[in-house]
């Protein structure tokens, strides 16, 4: 029987205060949002970035087999494209 009074009293002190409980419940979520939109939009976009302290570098056997490939490739593509073939109908 202490839960209904207790509920009793919360529901009287809505019913009498309701403009002061709406008003800080649009402020909650008002802060609620702000806080979201600083942390994943504002700090995303503006906040500085630190730089890579190393310095990126290509290994120089990776780049020759690499370029060897394309090269590969490309005298393959020129010899098909270059090739004379026997004419069929002739």
């Amino acid at each position: 029987m202490d839960l209904k009074k207790i509920s009793k009293s919360i529901r009287n002190f809505f019913t009498k205060h309701w403009k002061k409980w709406t008003i800080f419940a649009f402020l909650a979520i008002l802060v609620y949002v702000g806080f979201i939109f600083y942390k994943y939009v504002y700090k995303s976009l503006y906040e500085q970035r630190e730089v890579a302290p190393f310095k990126l570098e290509i290994k120089k056997a990776t780049y020759q087999s690499i370029m060897d490939d394309y090269l590969g490739k490309g005298e393959k593509i020129n010899q098909i494209t270059n090739k004379n073939y026997l004419d069929p109908f002739k």
